[in-house]
């Protein structure tokens, strides 16, 4: 599988410790120079913000996708190759899937939760066949990854949809799986 655009989910949150920025620093870096272009939510603070300038400072291209109600002034970045307009929320999310080859969450809140979850439904269900992986970075995602393996336990999904998504540990690891990336056979949703 060929990818020329990834889909990044991240914090816009500037008072993060410094671990999540020097990922998405070194992640961005490395999207440059496999010439992978970055969808992402458009915004100049925070991780979104530290990936987009250090994709644009290696000379790759950047899309950023907002909502109306978040085009503000000092939120959107200025630097982008591309910016896409959406009416609400829903067709934000829904265009940076259709862009998109690929998924990565770095850390992030409600927003970037929702974003991974919906892309992992939508792969599970078999709408599409693409790498999600998950940048476990200061393993921020333990306890999410704890609470996916109580769904398995309790037979709230088949044990299988493990190959939903990858978890990266590092940036090179991240990068290593998605350059080499094969989708899974997926087995039937039900229960049976």
């Amino acid at each position: 599988m060929t990818i020329k655009t990834l889909a990044v989910y991240c914090s816009s949150s500037d008072v993060l410790d410094q671990e999540y920025f020097d990922d998405a620093h070194a992640f961005g870096e490395a999207m440059a120079s496999h010439q992978w272009q970055l969808v992402y939510g458009g915004g100049m603070v925070g991780l979104m913000g530290a990936v987009a300038k250090s994709i644009k400072g290696q000379g790759g291209r950047t899309i950023g996708v907002v909502p109306e109600a978040l085009q503000i002034d000092g939120v959107v970045n200025t630097i982008d190759d591309e910016l896409i307009i959406t009416p609400d929320m829903h067709t934000r999310k829904a265009k940076m899937v259709e862009l998109s080859d690929g998924y990565v969450a770095l850390g992030g809140g409600f927003g970037t939760l929702e974003e991974l979850l919906e892309v992992m439904t939508l792969k599970q269900l078999g709408y599409h066949e693409k790498p999600i992986v998950i940048l476990n970075t200061r393993g921020y995602y333990n306890k999410l990854l704890d609470m996916f393996e109580t769904i398995y336990a309790e037979q709230f999904a088949k044990q299988q949809y493990r190959v939903l998504y990858h978890v990266s540990d590092t940036v090179t690891d991240c990068i290593s799986y998605l350059h080499n990336y094969q989708p899974p056979d997926l087995p039937d949703k039900w229960f049976v």
